[in-house]
């Protein structure tokens, strides 16, 4: 299991932290808490610790709620 810390590309801030199988791949979705993201980039992968980016992936509005 490694460490991952997933961390807001703009502010730097800690999103979460939670051991990993595996580090995701660039684009991989990745659920964290109730909101989706999206992996932008990976840095500083060592066997100990990665520190992952990742931006809020914008939720599907259905078409009959925002004709409403």
């Amino acid at each position: 299991m490694i460490p991952v810390q997933y961390r807001d590309p703009e502010s730097e801030e800690i999103l979460e932290r939670r051991h990993e199988a595996s580090v995701p791949s660039i684009g991989t979705p990745v659920q964290i808490g109730f909101g989706h993201y999206q992996v932008l980039f990976r840095w500083r992968c060592v066997p100990t610790c990665c520190i992952v980016y990742v931006r809020r992936v914008p939720r599907e509005v259905p078409a009959a709620a925002s004709a409403a």
